[in-house]
């Protein structure tokens, strides 16, 4: 990873880290187990929201994100995710209603 590119996702990263992003790091990581790309374009999307630019493709943002948290190189099996009841009632089908 060039120089540039590392200091664009530490940048990124920078922001993530605030409490106000809490919820969205455990949407880029639920994303992430389901498919490494789909939390790669919350990231992206993200930087894009916040004026950050981010010169690098889905590819790379999946790779670097190996780098940035060693969670996101580890087996999904073996991560521990807790959801908020809101998440664990949509999980269970308890947020549906058919009426």
């Amino acid at each position: 990873m060039s120089e540039k590119m590392q200091e664009q996702f530490d940048a990124v990263k920078i922001q993530l880290l605030t409490d106000d992003n809490a919820g969205l790091r455990h949407e880029i990581l639920s994303a992430y187990l389901e498919e490494p790309e789909r939390g790669a374009n919350v990231i992206v999307a993200f930087a894009k929201e916040k004026g950050l630019k981010l010169d690098a493709s889905i590819e790379d943002v999946v790779e670097a994100m190996k780098t940035i948290d060693p969670v996101f190189s580890m087996d999904p099996e073996e991560i521990d995710i807790e959801m908020t009841p809101a998440e664990m009632a949509n999980v269970s089908g308890a947020g549906f209603s058919c009426w």
